[in-house]
């Protein structure tokens, strides 16, 4: 997976120079003789890679780093790739070329220092411009992050023996929230609180174990999840404060610390799964306010619109997956009347659902994260019941086995946490211990002493 700061590979470079001649990704796909979802996954690289989370902002920090450079009036680099779009990078290259005379262009890096200068003044001005208009706050909250607390050492702890470490708690006691992790860093979006449903973003940077806060979300929302999807956050649906669902769907950019609107969803849903392929994003599941729902709809962020897919066996809501080997795991999950252990998986080439090995305890309100590509790891849940311990599902050899949970003694379930992982670690944050919202921050390293309890037969 793709880190922030990491080098472009020479395909991704080659993508970006297409990106700033204004191509679309059909273009570009066409002009390098490649699939248009490998320009998607290209695209999403590029954007985690340099912190970006828009074509434009994507050109103006190759720019700033020396990885693109304005080509020379009349020269066979300068040509543009053919695409109906038009770029920052484009219009400051002509306001440029007509400012040259014939004794300018014997001093062309001189000229090009000045072009690189336009290109960021307009690029800073326009992206204050927007993010203003798209967060819609009377305050600005386009500005750095501000700490939840004193900033004070913080190491986590070993739980014994086991695998489990606890990390720095959250600010607040929180539950039914989306979490979403980028690089190093987690993001833990509206929920509920005792006070209720909440708009509030913390950010948790696991290297220096400090909770920030950045910019609260437009609509808050509880019982919602989220997925990446070229470097931003999406959430989409969730439970308003009122108990209704809501069809709104908004995207957060890190790297702008700012909120924008995307297209609704077809109808309201609370409760759904929220996973990304890289390419598309996708609503499994869910609640609209009177039943339990089998739907799966798929965002395309080229044209900002939803299309329903073929529906999955079981209708559920707060169920957790994950995304493995191109498929969408869907796992566990209310139906309304009781809480489930189905397993199933939606094959995205061949647009069908699929039923996978059941887990052994049925859970709802639980959290789920991939490891490995091909290791589903399920933690928490229980609303109804008691969940002693959590599981990982192996994909490759279709077998689920148990894994110990950090729980105290007299806890016997634990459901609507949050869970994502960083690099080789699974974070599971707040959620509800029995009844009692916590502010826990657990760290699961699995392969710390790569010790599992005895393997849980898979049946259906």
């Amino acid at each position: 997976m793709a880190e922030k700061g990491e080098p472009l590979s020479d395909r991704e470079i080659a993508v970006l120079n297409c990106l700033a001649g204004g191509a679309t990704n059909r273009e570009i796909a066409q002009e390098l003789d490649i699939s248009p979802n490998t320009v998607k996954v290209h695209l999403r690289n590029i954007f985690t890679k340099l912190g970006a989370s828009s074509r434009t902002e994507a050109t103006t920090v190759a720019i700033q780093k020396g990885m693109l450079t304005l080509p020379d009036s009349g020269s066979e680099d300068g040509k543009e790739v053919a695409g109906s779009g038009s770029s920052v990078l484009q219009e400051t290259q002509q306001v440029a070329q007509q400012s040259i005379t014939a004794q300018e262009q014997q001093s062309n890096i001189h000229w090009r220092w000045i072009a690189f200068g336009l290109i960021l003044m307009i690029a800073l001005l326009a992206g204050a411009i927007v993010g203003n208009l798209i967060i819609g706050n009377d305050s600005p909250n386009a500005i750095a992050r501000q700490p939840t607390a004193t900033l004070e050492p913080f190491i986590a702890q070993s739980m014994g023996e086991t695998n489990w470490f606890v990390d720095r708690p959250l600010p607040q006691e929180r539950a039914n929230m989306a979490l979403a992790s980028i690089g190093l860093d987690l993001y833990l979006i509206g929920g509920e609180v005792e006070a209720g449903v909440i708009n509030l973003v913390d950010v948790f940077e696991t290297d220096s174990h400090q909770w920030y806060s950045a910019s609260t979300k437009p609509t808050a929302v509880a019982d919602a999840t989220g997925a990446v999807l070229f470097g931003e956050i999406f959430v989409p649906g969730g439970r308003l404060a009122d108990e209704r669902p809501t069809a709104v769907v908004e995207a957060y950019s890190p790297s702008n610390n700012a909120w924008r609107p995307v297209a609704p969803l077809p109808i309201p849903v609370a409760g759904g799964l929220a996973l990304s392929d890289d390419s598309l994003l996708y609503l499994i599941g869910g609640w609209d306010g009177q039943r339990h729902l089998s739907t799966i709809y798929a965002y395309d962020p080229d044209a900002d619109s939803w299309k329903e897919l073929p529906p999955m066996k079981h209708a559920r809501s707060m169920a957790a997956g994950g995304v493995m080997n191109n498929r969408l795991y869907v796992v566990g999950g209310w139906d309304g009347e009781r809480e489930l252990p189905t397993c199933e998986y939606f094959d995205v080439e061949a647009n069908t659902w699929h039923e996978c090995p059941s887990i052994s305890l049925p859970r709802a309100g639980a959290g789920a994260t991939v490891l490995s590509n091909n290791l589903l790891y399920v933690i928490g849940g229980g609303i109804e019941g008691e969940v002693p311990h959590g599981e990982v599902f192996d994909a490759n050899a279709g077998l689920w086995k148990e894994i110990e949970m950090p729980m105290l003694e007299d806890e016997s379930s634990w459901h609507h946490i949050g869970v994502t992982s960083v690099e080789t670690r699974v974070y599971a944050l707040g959620g509800r211990q029995n009844e009692t919202i916590t502010s826990a921050n657990y760290v699961y390293e699995p392969f710390k002493h790569r010790t599992f309890l005895p393997t849980v037969g898979g049946e259906n």
